[in-house]
């Protein structure tokens, strides 16, 4: 697994959270998005997902990461 932050959590992890406590077409907040697992996850599990990240080098790690999933990030 590449390390993209120094927080970053696995997103086969996320995804289990994801699918435990919300529901498929759900909408996910993360306001602390880092290297965008959440994203991805979300992506990966048919939820929607709204990302917020202060620092311009992560959310533009994190844009990537979504949109490579499968889901375009703006």
């Amino acid at each position: 697994r590449e390390k993209y932050h120094p927080t970053q959590k696995p997103v086969a992890l996320l995804e289990d959270l994801i699918q435990t406590y919300s529901n498929p077409g759900d909408t996910v907040l993360d306001f602390t998005m880092g290297s965008g697992s959440t994203g991805v996850a979300c992506v990966n599990t048919g939820r929607r997902f709204i990302g917020i990240e202060k620092e311009q080098k992560y959310f533009d790690i994190a844009a990537a990461r979504i949109e490579k999933s499968g889901q375009v990030a703006a």
